[in-house]
Formats: structure tokens, sequence, C-alpha cells
């Protein structure tokens, strides 16, 4: 098995982070003993929402081109692995999203346009699949082969 030195730094980092971002919460009297289960409900689409956007969308391919071919052993390297899995990312997310939740009410705001977003890509997914099964049930009724 090999080590990685720095996958192991950005984790002791992300670490020290998220002890940091709860000391600093704690501190301010922000911490909430309960959240709404709204809230609940958006953050989680918000957080997917940013995950996908630097993960896959084109938007952001100038970012991810940064760290293209970079050696897994460096930090850049590191850094691409990072950007480029979902689960990697959707944890700092989690961490970034829950700790301005909690520090400002304007967070909100952008956790609902996050939120909205998610599900505005969910439903067009929705749509999509439904037009694709039923142009695909017409062709099949029609006797047309399907494209490859």
């Amino acid at each position: 098995m090999k080590f990685h030195f720095w996958h192991t730094t950005l984790s002791v980092f992300f670490i020290v982070l998220a002890l940091l971002a709860y000391l600093l919460l704690a501190a301010l009297g922000r911490l909430a003993a309960w959240i709404p289960f709204t809230d609940l409900f958006l953050i989680p689409l918000a957080i997917m929402r940013l995950v996908r956007l630097f993960a896959y969308d084109s938007i952001t391919a100038f970012i991810r081109e940064w760290f293209h071919g970079a050696e897994s052993h460096t930090f850049a390297g590191s850094c691409g692995t990072l950007i480029s899995c979902p689960w990697c990312l959707g944890l700092w997310f989690s961490l970034v999203v829950v700790f301005f939740y909690f520090l400002t009410p304007i967070a909100w705001y952008a956790i609902l346009v996050l939120a909205l977003s998610s599900l505005a890509s969910f439903f067009q997914l929705v749509v999509n699949y439904v037009g694709w099964s039923a142009e695909s049930k017409r062709r099949e009724a029609e006797g047309i082969p399907l494209p490859r």
C-alpha cells in the first residue's frame, strides 16, 4: 500500500478545518440544537448542486483542467483527485455549506437557489427520460430501428 502524503495532508487539513469551524461557531453562539425539516431537505440538495457544478459541469471545466495530467503523488494531483471525486467533494462542500448556514442567515438564500437548481435538474432528467422512453416505444411500435 502506497502512502500518499498530499492525500493524507488534505485529510488532516479537512479535520482541522472542521474542528476550527465548529469552535468558531460555538464561540459565536451560532450552533443550533435543532434544524427545521425544510432546511434538512434543502441543504443536501444545495450540496448536491455544488458537487455537480464543480465535478461535472462544463462551466467549471477550467478549474478541473488546472489539475489535469498532474501526477497523483503531487499536491496538484491530490487536488485533481479531490475535485473529480463526487463523494470527496461532497464532504468538503458539506462542511462549507453547513458552516455558512450556521454562520449567517444570508447563506440560506444561496442554499435555496442551489437547492432549487438541483430540483430543476432532477425534473429535467425525469422529463428527458419520459421523452426518450416515449420515443423509443413509438419507434418500436412503428418498426423503426433505434439509433445506435
